[in-house]
């Protein structure tokens, strides 16, 4: 008995010391504004890892024992704290401080608060999660001081975002520290990233020059994208949404953590579909990515791939404010007289569209109905993946080596008709398809009634091109740094980047017809037919090539922080033209020859002599250079203060130096920015405050083809007036706050004052929008030049006004509520130069009314069956306001106008109206 005693004991004790486990859970915040951090990074143990949910909470179970527990986010300072797991249940809150020296900060050059003495906010994955729901991501932005985002047209992917009133041709976007900007002429194209968010983990905007080291378009500021890494939570994420006009998107990402031999792999991949807000403006589109890395002693390796293959419709051109809505125009100021000349189609009205019916020939001459064809004449079509190749190396704790290999393959284009001169249009303001149709097939003529040639053919005359856009692109970023001790830093790298743009145009759809006709390749014979898919117009290349190097010294106390930045670059461009005629280099002379055949001392030469070589110029080679500087001065625990400024002089973008016909311009000049700015900080537990003022001058500033101008002899062709070297001076003060009211509340407020205006006086070369070919003056055989003075004329295209405030507020556990106010104002179209000639100089554009837009956002998050469940559901510009987004002031293709600088002689785009968005996403 007493043996069995003993046993049983024995039994009992061995299983309650097997069950001694307990959990360790808490909050992780930011240590200043308390914002609860989604997917921050918990380490417990050797390949242990977990991370924080949708609310900033996390349960982890633990054996009873002392753990060493690691609290890690991008651009934060990893927090260790020594836990002992004794009871049931240990409660363990964790606030993280922004300071850190990680891969991503090394790379990616991410801006740290009391450290950096830059401008710069914080977008974490909360806000992506609570607030972006169906819309772009530049959209995210408008909360932050001195941005102003819009989605231009309404298609999806076409927003585009300025900083402190420069274009987005302006600044840098880095996704994982790697250039994204088109290397030809500084674009970014959103709709070539749409999935990011499902794999972001903060997304970081610098205002002003930034913190990058290397030479980038950074002038009005940066945008650094850092994704998802080796750390993140084994797992697997659903997320269904559902949207107005029909949006539907469904995501998956699946993540394996860090497996105990050192492997990570995260991917992701989404689909979406909606019919747009404005009318045929559909949008399709698939993203996938994929990364793995593997920790090899001290190398920590990653490979990469992501990609978004889409297609969408695009509303291209501006309308006079009546057209979409007569009791708007009025509001804004457009007369009577002027309104009653329109009719209004409503804010979604879409110009380019339209259909048809086709025709089924049965016999003789007798046709009978066909099916029905819907066109939408502008889409964009494009797949630009992109891959990388990574290796992070610490040697030891203060040095670091880090390279990355990239490659970019974009294919691709955008639909449009051949020419809309004489186009008509129906009732409802859409393309008059069948008049096209008609036209190109029933001209009553040939053996079967049709327009067709003598092999039963039919040419048509209107129809839809596409213009192509294909790159290949790669590049390698390679840095080294060294932390000298607990004061000094030292870093170099170097860049280069090799960059092929190739452009055509090709028949898309030839709307009835068989082939085209095409003078455009002076090497092909223009009786030669074009069919669909077929090249015709232009096929060029644009080539650049780009080596850069950098130094950086860093001294950094507990008090003071500075840094000097110290970089150059080279940018070399060439171009190659396959439709220009060829060249034959001989002994004497270099003649251009096409397909027509040529006599030269005796021989006969075409583009078919073996001797021919397709036309390119010689490499262009123009230096650049960047130098910084800064300091950050910490005055106490809450309080500090910042100061920077930098010096660039930056080589003249692609297309400002060799222009469409492929020749080399002669009065392309170096661009130079001067800026400084200055800010103040105080931050404690309640309260947050950023205050900083900016000033930068731009000389020698390109505003190539940006600038719609009248045809001065009347010709029916759009017109650009090409400038390239204007000068312009912006500044301003920014200020934004976060106040923690109560463990459930926190307001957050954004005030914005620019004054950003034109200084110096100008002339302009016309060229053909269609072509970018100049306009000649039939008195000189010259090309047109137009004389004007904007000096004193706001910068348009952006808000110089804009203040806000977002309040958040927890009702009930684990649910919340978000409430968004974001106002605007003091917008200026852009301007026409025609208008700013004698009494008209200095005269400011059209100011556009301003407005108002308010966005509501709620979420609520459970456990269901062993699951994570996060329900969401956003209202977008709740009281439904029309408003105007961009403007072009004086614009002379819209048909009817009054007098300058008015409501009434303005084109525009209307925002978008009230919509919403609800989403389900599970979390195992």
């Amino acid at each position: 008995m007493k043996r069995f005693f003993l046993v049983v004991c024995s039994a009992l004790l061995s299983a309650n010391s097997f069950a001694q486990t307990g959990t360790l859970k808490g909050l992780v915040t930011d240590a200043v504004t308390k914002e609860t951090m989604i997917s921050a990074y918990i380490s417990y143990g050797e390949g242990k890892v977990s991370s924080t949910e949708f609310d900033g909470t996390y349960e982890i179970e633990l054996e009873y024992g002392h753990y060493t527990v690691a609290y890690s986010y991008v651009g934060y300072k990893t927090e260790k704290v020594e836990v002992d797991i004794s009871s049931p249940i240990t409660v363990l809150d964790v606030n993280l401080k922004t300071e850190t020296l990680s891969e991503a900060q090394i790379v990616a050059d991410v801006a740290i608060e009391r450290e950096t003495p830059v401008a710069f906010s914080n977008i974490l994955p909360a806000q992506i999660e609570e607030e972006l729901a169906s819309q772009d991501l530049p959209m995210l932005m408008n909360s932050t001081p001195g941005v102003y985002a819009t989605q231009q047209g309404g298609g999806d992917g076409d927003a585009r975002v300025t900083i402190r009133g420069f274009s987005q041709r302006n600044v840098a976007v880095m996704i994982d520290g790697i250039p994204v900007n088109d290397m030809e002429n500084g674009f970014v194209y959103w709709s070539n990233w749409f999935g990011l968010d499902a794999v972001t983990q903060t997304m970081q905007v610098q205002r002003g020059l930034g913190a990058s080291k290397i030479v980038i378009p950074s002038v009005g500021g940066t945008i650094n994208i850092i994704t998802k890494g080796i750390e993140a939570k084994k797992g697997i994420k659903l997320k269904q949404e559902v949207a107005s006009f029909g949006f539907t998107r469904t995501t998956l990402g699946i993540t394996s953590g860090r497996t105990d031999k050192g492997w990570g792999i995260t991917a992701a991949g989404s689909f979406k579909k909606g019919d747009g807000w404005v009318t045929q403006n559909f949008t399709e589109g698939w993203f996938y990515y994929l990364k793995v890395e593997k920790q090899l002693g001290k190398h920590l390796i990653s490979l990469s791939g992501m990609g978004a293959p889409q297609s969408h419709g695009q509303r291209s051109f501006r309308q006079h404010a009546a057209s979409y809505d007569s009791g708007f125009a009025s509001e804004i100021g457009v007369s009577d007289s002027l309104n009653n000349l329109y009719t209004a189609y409503g804010s979604n009205f879409n110009e380019h569209w339209g259909s048809y019916q086709a025709y089924q020939y049965t016999s003789g001459t007798a046709f009978t109905e066909g099916e029905t064809v819907t066109i939408n004449e502008r889409v964009n079509y494009y797949h630009k993946p992109q891959f990388a190749l990574r290796d992070f190396w610490p040697i030891r704790e203060n040095l670091y080596i880090s390279n990355v290999a990239y490659l970019s393959i974009g294919n691709g284009g955008g639909t449009g008709l051949n020419s809309t001169s004489g186009v008509t249009y129906t009732d409802d303001g859409s393309i008059n398809f069948q008049e096209i149709y008609d036209g190109n097939m029933l001209f009553e003529f040939g053996p079967n009634g049709l327009n067709e040639d003598d092999e039963g053919e039919v040419k048509s005359s209107k129809y839809l091109r596409s213009s192509i856009n294909n790159h290949f692109w790669y590049g390698w970023l390679g840095q080294v740094t060294w932390a000298k001790d607990d004061n000094w830093t030292y870093s170099g790298g170097l860049d280069y980047r090799r960059y092929t743009g190739e452009h055509y145009r090709e028949v898309y759809d030839l709307i009835g017809g068989d082939y085209i006709l095409d003078d455009g390749n002076r090497n092909q014979r223009p009786d030669v037919k074009i069919r669909h898919g077929e090249k015709y117009g232009y096929h060029d290349e644009g080539h650049v090539a780009w080596g850069g190097g950098f130094g950086q010294v860093e001294y950094k106390t507990p008090v003071i922080s500075t840094f000097i930045n110290v970089s150059i670059a080279q940018s070399r461009y060439k171009a190659v033209d396959y439709f220009r005629k060829k060249l034959i280099e001989l002994s004497d002379t270099t003649l251009e020859v096409g397909f027509s055949p040529e006599e030269y001392m005796g021989s006969t030469y075409d583009a078919e002599s073996p001797e021919a070589k397709t036309y390119e110029t010689d490499w262009i080679r123009l230096n650049g250079y960047t130098l910084k500087g800064g300091a950050n001065y910490n005055f106490n625990e809450w309080f500090n203060g910042f100061l920077n400024l930098g010096l660039l002089s930056r080589a003249p973008r692609f297309d400002n130096v060799i222009d469409r016909s492929n020749n080399i311009r002669d009065d392309y000049e170096h661009e130079l920015i001067n800026g400084y700015e200055a800010g103040v900080s105080f931050a404690n537990s309640k309260f947050a405050s950023n205050i900083n003022a900016y000033h930068t001058s731009w000389q020698n500033r390109a505003v190539n083809a940006s600038i719609i101008q009248s045809n001065p002899f009347g010709e029916e062709a759009d017109v650009l007036v090409r400038v390239n070297s204007m000068d312009a001076r912006h500044m301003g003060i920014e200020w934004d706050f976060a106040v923690k009211v109560n463990p459930n509340l926190t307001v957050e407020g954004v005030v914005s004052l620019g004054d950003w205006i034109w200084t110096s006086k100008e002339e302009g070369e016309m060229v053909y929008e269609s072509n970018n070919q100049p306009v000649i003056d039939p008195e000189t055989g010259e090309p047109f030049v137009i004389s004007f003075d904007p000096r004193g004329v706001h910068v348009g295209n952006a808000a110089q006004t804009q203040y806000g405030a977002t309040v958040r507020y927890e009702p009930i556990d684990r649910g919340y509520l978000k409430f968004r106010f974001t106002h605007f104002d003091r917008h200026f179209a852009d301007f026409s130069p025609g208008t700013l000639v004698g009494e008209g100089a200095g005269i400011d554009s059209w100011q556009t009314p301003s407005y108002n837009i308010i966005d509501l956002h709620a979420g609520y998050w459970m456990k269901f069956q062993g699951m994570n469940m996060n329900v969401r559901a956003s209202l977008f510009n709740v009281l439904d306001e029309l408003y105007v987004s961009d403007a072009r002031n004086n614009d002379t293709f819209i048909p009817y106008t009054e007098s300058t600088n008015v409501a009434g002689s303005a084109s525009i785009f209307v925002g978008p109206p009230r919509r919403f968005n609800l989403s389900i996403t599970l979390t195992i």
